[in-house]
């Protein structure tokens, strides 16, 4: 058991959203009320970008043109 925990830590998937979590904390001096301020914010900017996505893909697809140009190459 033992062997199977420390095996699961060093998950990337495990680690990474702790240590971002501990920054984002020690950053606003462990205020539990900012902390979940800020994770509420990051969480709606990322649904509403998924959102933005989803409903641009839907317009190509429903384009009549099937070549539109993207806005990094032009």
């Amino acid at each position: 058991m033992k062997d199977l925990i420390a095996r699961q830590l060093y998950q990337p998937a495990v680690v990474l959203p702790l240590l971002l979590l501990t920054r984002l904390m020690v950053t606003l001096d462990f205020n539990l009320a900012q902390v979940m301020f800020v994770i509420m914010l990051r969480g709606s900017q990322h649904a509403y970008q998924f959102a933005l996505r989803l409903a641009t893909a839907r317009q190509r697809s429903n384009a009549t043109v099937k070549h539109l140009p993207c806005s990094n190459c032009c």
